[in-house]
């Protein structure tokens, strides 16, 4: 449908004049008229108003005010209008879309009607004047019954066949043969044409020659003929140069490039006189710029990536030459001024094209290893970054060997040797070494500086010797002496570390100017034994003249002590060194022992065959057996020494230190111990007579803790004890040193002697004791018995079933008598009844030490105290008027062992006297004991007290007591 708008009457009119048939419509798609932008329509009306409105403010001035109000009022309505027509397009525009499709469609549909009439017209106008006079051709019937009959059309013309129809392909036979006909061809060509050596490597197959440089291209070629003028034919080539890293692993030639070359080589092996000589060097030179260009490539991404101002392009040609630098001090910060600058040189030759690409360094390399050199002077592999690093190890290798020569050179017998697969000079310190005590010196591949590592050493310390021997190699000798020294006292104190021991290079003595530790080496090693802090093993190095690698190692043995408290400086008392021949003390890994008196193996013997590499990591070197022999000897002996030292102070009488079974430990005897203060002469001789040894021995891992064996015999009680049924008897005293106090030191001896001193006063106890027995009446013997003397404590069980148990022990801190109450058997876990006086009982045992009254008291208030003991004591309620205060009931107030005084209820108060034979006294506690007539104040008379214990009363004890008064309250007297 063609565009149309409104006309002035309001009749529908064709937009640009009325409709003609000549032109055709606009194609579909196409819009019916030319749009204006939204955009430059408001641009348009906002020109227009500003426009107006300029106007206006020029030419209002100068008309009456009735005028312009009018000229106002008309732009404001233009205005209004425009807008308000604009407002109604914008609305209108949403729906625009929908308006302009469907005029789309009509136009297309109007189209399609124009086809069709067109199409009309067009048919009749055949139909009447060119199809008037058309005749049909006769049928072909013979052709059709060929093609019917036979399937075929054998008619067909020649002209015909031989254009459209291809001919007959030749059969397996004919191809196999007329193709090894061709390799004859290709034989004979190749034996009559002059052929490059480099194009040896061919193969004949198939009626083609297929000739293969390895690392640059594979061409394939043939001949059309035999005829010997025929020129080759290049099949296929193929470009072999690559590099995964470089273009993403894309082929490095384009295929219109190999087209390209394609085409040139061909044109080529058609005009040359020698043309596979051509083709070689036409495609050599090309592989040869690609193979330079891509080491170019790799470089760039070395500098960019990996290596950084490691390596530097200093010069690039294409398709002549690329020159590297590497190990440039200068760049690489490490010196100043001039340095030395290694470079390695890649290009083709000029006056040779047919070489590979030649290699070249500057400085030359050195004739040190044929196998680096090969390496280094081939580029075979196509990696710049292993030419570099076959480069860098030739000349490492070189760096190492002249390092080597210079060791070579100062010690004759230099057992150093160097590793090829990561530069490396190993060189043994102190033989024999170790692989991981030996130093490593490696020559970084990136600076070619040297890079020393020895485990253990301070960083500082490498930095230290790394920078010494980059400026001077021959600094390295000195650095060598100093390291040994260090492994020395490494080694020694791996040899001790088992060991309670603590190593230190320095020791602050106040007196080590004036003291002959001042003497010493500055090569020393102080070994403190942490169980005795007052004595060290001083480890002495000194070089040995005829050996480099060798030290010869000097043991003294230091004690100091404290002078100015604990923060004081120690000071040095006692310095001895031990013999030099230490061996026969120290037992080889094949269990023999080292005979006396031969020699030490300080260096290595000249006339000996070359020595072996070091060890593996692993394998035991560093071990000093002498010294770890010194400190575990000298950390069991010394407090046996301390110990007969303050013996020997002390005056007491001893053997000294003895080896004890199979040498595994040691012991001091006593031959006499010192009397005791307090015992009887006659008791003394008596525990002198039975005592048959005393040993001090150590027990435990720590060394503090000391056992005094005592062997006694003719024990003078008879215990019914397992343990005490033979005839001698050992006691066992152990003493824990304390960590103030010296190992051994007078601590020990003084509790020892407290311990003596309290078996002398026990047995002095107990001789009485047993002289008395025989004496002892049968009761008394039914009642107790001994069931344990150790020496150290008697203990007796009494009472009708021997469950109870009294201990008696001396306590040397208060020098008196311990007694301990208890239960034992059936009775074990209940209390004993004398646990009510046995502050009384001890008073009385220490005042009279007499075992035998002590059961004589026990026995007499046994049966009162175990009545006594179920009385309740426990505070109650309800005992007064006052509910809700608590009263004790019972209170027992022991007076002495066999009085005791009971009060109830803090009112009434009895005194218990306990006899013998089962008999107790009773007398009223409310009277004084001075005076019967006067009352104890707080307490009252019992009442009917007499009248109640005349009913218990024992008549032998009642006629003794005729005379005391009858009165119903005075103090009475009872039995039962």
């Amino acid at each position: 449908m063609a565009p149309v708008q409104i006309g002035s009457d309001g009749q529908l009119v064709p937009l640009g004049g009325p409709v003609v048939s000549g032109p055709q419509p606009p194609p579909p798609g196409t819009p019916a008229t030319q749009g204006v932008r939204m955009s430059l329509l408001i641009e348009f009306l906002l020109q227009r108003t500003y426009h107006e409105i300029t106007l206006l403010s020029e030419l209002l001035p100068r008309k009456t005010d009735m005028e312009r109000k009018i000229e106002i009022v008309q732009f404001a309505s233009r205005t209004r209008q425009l807008f308000v027509r604009l407002l109604a397009l914008v609305k209108w525009a949403s729906n625009a879309g929908k308006v302009e499709k469907c005029a789309m469609i009509s136009s297309f549909l109007d189209q399609q009607t124009i086809l069709f009439v067109d199409t009309a017209d067009r048919l009749a106008s055949l139909a009447r004047d060119a199809l008037v006079h058309a005749r049909l051709p006769s049928f072909a019937i013979p052709f059709a019954i060929d093609v019917l009959t036979t399937g075929s059309y054998p008619r067909l013309p020649t002209c015909i066949r031989d254009k459209i129809i291809p001919p007959d392909p030749i059969t397996k036979v004919e191809k196999q043969t007329t193709l090894c006909q061709l390799n004859q061809i290709l034989r004979h060509r190749l034996v009559t044409t002059d052929l490059p050596p480099q194009l040896a490597n061919l193969t004949v197959a198939n009626g083609r020659v297929k000739f293969r440089v390895e690392g640059e291209f594979e061409a394939t070629l043939t001949v059309m003929g035999d005829d010997p003028d025929i020129p080759w034919r290049l099949l296929k080539l193929e470009i072999l140069v690559e590099d995964k890293e470089t273009g993403d692993g894309r082929t490095l030639v384009h295929s219109l490039q190999v087209n390209f070359i394609h085409e040139l080589v061909q044109a080529r092996l058609c005009a040359d006189e020698k043309p596979l000589q051509d083709m070689y060097n036409c495609l050599h030179s090309f592989c040869l710029s690609l193979q330079l260009e891509v080491l170019h490539s790799q470089t760039m991404m070395l500098i960019r990536e990996r290596w950084g101002d490691l390596v530097q392009e200093e010069r690039y040609m294409p398709a002549k030459y690329l020159t590297l630098t590497v190990w440039n001090q200068q760049v690489l910060g490490r010196k100043t001024g001039t340095a030395s600058v290694h470079k390695v040189h890649i290009k083709i030759d000029e006056s040779d094209g047919s070489k590979p690409l030649q290699i070249s360094h500057e400085p030359p390399l050195p004739a040190c290893d044929s196998r680096l050199m090969e390496r280094a002077l081939r580029i075979d592999h196509l990696s710049v970054e292993k030419l570099l690093i076959d480069s860098v190890h030739a000349r490492s290798n070189q760096k190492l060997q002249e390092l080597k020569a210079i060791l070579k050179t100062s010690n004759p017998g230099d057992n150093s040797f160097i590793e090829t697969a990561l530069p490396t000079l190993v060189i043994p310190i102190l033989e024999p070494c170790g692989r991981s005590e030996c130093l490593h010196i490696f020559v970084d591949l990136h600076s070619g500086v040297f890079q020393p590592m020895l485990y253990g050493l301070d960083q500082s310390m490498l930095d230290d010797i790394e920078k010494t021997i980059n400026d001077d190699m021959k600094r390295i000798i000195s650095w060598l002496q100093q390291l040994k020294f260090w492994l020395g006292e490494q080694r020694s104190r791996q040899s001790v570390k088992h060991l309670p021991t603590v190593c230190t290079d320095i020791l602050h003595l106040s007196n080590s100017a004036s003291h002959p530790i001042g003497n010493l080496s500055k090569h020393r090693l102080f070994i403190k034994l942490t169980r005795l802090p007052q004595y060290y093993i001083v480890v002495d190095m000194h070089e040995v003249p005829s050996s480099p690698t060798a030290l010869q190692y000097k043991y003294s043995f230091l004690s100091v002590s404290q002078l100015d408290g604990d923060d004081g400086p120690m000071c040095a008392q006692l310095l001895q060194h031990f013999k030099p021949n230490l061996e026969h003390l120290v037992q080889d890994t094949t269990g023999r022992v080292v005979r006396p008196g031969s020699k030490r193996k300080v260096s290595g013997d000249q006339g000996e065959p070359e020595p072996k590499k070091p060890k593996r990591s692993g394998e035991m070197c560093a071990f000093n057996k002498e010294l770890a022999h010194l400190v575990a000897m000298c950390d069991t002996n010394m407090p046996f020494i301390g110990l007969k030292a303050e013996l020997s102070n002390m005056e007491i009488p001893n053997q000294g230190v003895q080896v004890e079974g199979d040498g595994s430990s040691h012991a001091i005897r006593l031959i006499k111990i010192p009397p005791c203060k307090g015992v009887g002469e006659e008791t003394r001789k008596a525990l002198d007579r039975s005592l048959l040894d005393c040993t001090f021995r150590l027990q435990g891992r720590n060394n503090r803790t000391w056992v005094a064996e005592l062997m006694l015999a003719n024990c003078p009680l008879n215990s019914t004890h397992s343990k005490e049924q033979a005839s001698t008897r050992h006691v066992y005293l152990t003493y824990e040193n304390p960590l103030s106090e010296p190992v051994g030191g007078r601590k020990v001896v003084e509790m020892f002697l407290n311990d003596w001193n309290a078996i002398s006063q026990l047995y002095q106890c107990v001789l009485t004791f047993s002289r008395a027995l025989p004496e002892m009446p049968s009761l008394m013997s039914l009642f107790s018995e001994v069931r344990l003397y150790n020496y150290r404590k008697l203990v007796l069980c009494y009472g009708t079933t021997k469950g109870s148990s009294v201990t008696i022990q001396w306590n040397s801190n208060s020098q008196r008598f311990h007694l301990a109450l208890g239960t034992v058997g059936p009775n074990s876990g209940c209390s004993n009844c004398h646990n009510i006086i046995l502050h009384q009982l001890q008073e009385m045992f220490n005042k009279s030490p007499n075992v035998m009254q002590l059961l004589q008291v026990l026995s007499d208030t046994q049966a009162p105290l175990n009545a006594i003991n179920k009385l309740p004591t426990v505070p109650m309620l309800g005992l007064t008027q006052r509910t809700n205060t608590a009263y004790q009931c019972f209170s027992i107030l022991p007076q002495s062992p066999t009085h005791i005084r009971l009060a109830f209820r803090n009112m009434y108060c009895i005194d218990i006297y306990c006899r013998s034979r089962g008999v107790v006294a009773i007398r009223d506690g409310a009277y004084s004991l001075f005076d019967n007539t006067k009352i104890v104040e707080g307490f009252y008379p019992a009442p009917g007290l007499k009248t109640f214990l005349n009913m218990f009363v024992d008549s032998n004890q009642d006629a003794r007591r005729r005379s005391v008064n009858e009165d119903d309250n005075p103090p009475l007297a009872g039995g039962c």
